[in-house]
């Protein structure tokens, strides 16, 4: 849900609760997949329906990644990278 919103910031705020430990890698992965960053203001302003098409077709295959990636490797990758 969080990749949903656009811009650099919720990635920022991810990453910073992977080092804490408080999200495992899988879903740190499938955040940034479905980031479409700071491009996504100016396409809500001039066409929202790209914008939200936009959306989806990022939000699938990050979704297909992270569960498969939570799935395949578990707590191999682990929880954070400080603690």
């Amino acid at each position: 849900v969080v990749g949903l919103i656009p811009g650099c910031g919720p990635q920022i705020v991810l990453a910073a609760a992977y080092a804490e430990g408080a999200i495992p890698f899988s879903a740190l992965t499938a955040n940034a997949i479905s980031q479409d960053g700071d491009a996504l203001f100016p396409l809500i302003a001039i066409d929202k329906k790209a914008a939200v098409i936009a959306s989806v077709y990022t939000t699938i295959p990050a979704l297909v990644v992270g569960v498969g990636m939570h799935l395949l490797f578990g707590p191999m990758f682990g929880f954070g990278v400080l603690g």
